[in-house]
């Protein structure tokens, strides 16, 4: 008993902590290009920042104080302050530019900076350039606000991109050509391109290593092993369309959503078996849990809302009013 008493109270103590570590969500809302402070538990909006142009991704910094959103048709990176969402800097650079092109919505000459992600120890911000002339991937400084290189890849179709923790190992998928370039983010060099069917976007971490990916295609997810980079399976969820993915902390959930049939499916992460398909309506987005992954937190561009699952029960217990159509977005603990 002497020896079960402190192991116990730590369990409890670590476990309280978790339970108590207070959260808000960064929701980036398109048409009217602003980026809000959502407190998840009680739907109120905290701060709101009103960008020149479509917020697509954001990311924040280790220690809460910054928060960083790309802004593809600016094109810039914003740099705002964590507390209030104060505007506080702003990254533009050549790289962001790229030889004009006839679209639809007239001449574009933006390489459309997108996916954004940070370090742990926020010394490097890397952003993907989808659209530019050489497709690739910036590295910022963020504490001087400038760019410090690229790093040209040649593929196509890199819409999002994420660090993984502890490794260092940044995972950039490119879903117009099935391969995931994995880079360190210490040497700043490609460590391998791993092929990864059915269009690969969204990237989320287990604890124990694995590499869980989103594909747009088909409405798969694949799971990596994080040692060899080596493909372990392909999971069907029955869903289809556009999406992003997460993976809980505690490392037993996996959430995948789907644009196309408008749901989002959990996945036991020990089995890779979908266990819910939880329908969300129109446009769900970036899916990102609480903490404690007792709470799924799903964008929705569609309905104009930010959708609250209870993991357990497995059912929407509330929704959130936020802007107009907000599908992007990142959790800040405070």
């Amino acid at each position: 008993m002497r020896v079960l008493v402190p192991t116990v109270v730590g369990l409890v103590i670590a476990t309280s902590a978790l339970v108590a570590q207070s959260h808000t969500l960064i929701v980036l809302s398109h048409r009217n290009h602003t980026a809000y402070e959502l407190d998840p538990e009680s739907g109120r909006i905290l701060h709101e920042y009103a960008a020149p142009d479509q917020p697509h991704e954001a990311t924040v910094s280790p220690d809460g104080r910054r928060v960083f959103v790309a802004v593809p048709q600016g094109p810039m990176v914003e740099i705002l302050e964590g507390e209030s969402l104060t505007r506080v800097g702003r990254v533009e650079s050549p790289e962001f530019s790229r030889t004009p092109v006839q679209t639809a919505n007239g001449l574009n000459s933006s390489a459309a900076p997108h996916g954004i992600a940070i370090t742990e120890d926020g010394s490097k911000v890397y952003v993907g350039l989808e659209n530019a002339d050489v497709p690739g991937v910036v590295v910022i400084d963020p504490r001087a606000g400038k760019v410090l290189r690229k790093i040209d890849l040649l593929l196509q179709g890199g819409h999002y991109l994420a660090i993984q923790p502890g490794t260092g190992k940044l995972y950039y998928p490119h879903r117009d050509d099935n391969r995931v370039v994995v880079l360190d983010t210490k040497s700043d060099r490609v460590l391998k391109v791993v092929p990864v069917k059915g269009g690969p976007v969204g990237v989320a971490f287990r604890p124990n290593g694995e590499v869980w990916l989103h594909e747009d295609g088909d409405g798969s997810v694949t799971v990596i092993d994080g040692k060899t980079d080596a493909v372990l399976q392909v999971i069907a969820t029955g869903g289809k369309g556009a999406g992003r993915i997460a993976v809980s902390p505690d490392g037993r959930f996996a959430a995948s959503s789907h644009g196309g049939t408008e749901d989002v499916a959990l996945i036991d992460t020990a089995t890779r078996a979908v266990v819910a398909t939880i329908p969300l309506g129109r446009g769900p987005g970036f899916p990102l849990f609480s903490p404690d992954s007792s709470k799924l937190y799903v964008m929705n561009s569609g309905s104009g809302d930010v959708a609250v699952i209870d993991v357990k029960s497995r059912s929407v217990v509330a929704r959130h009013k936020v802007g107009t159509d907000p599908f992007g977005g990142a959790l800040k603990t405070r």
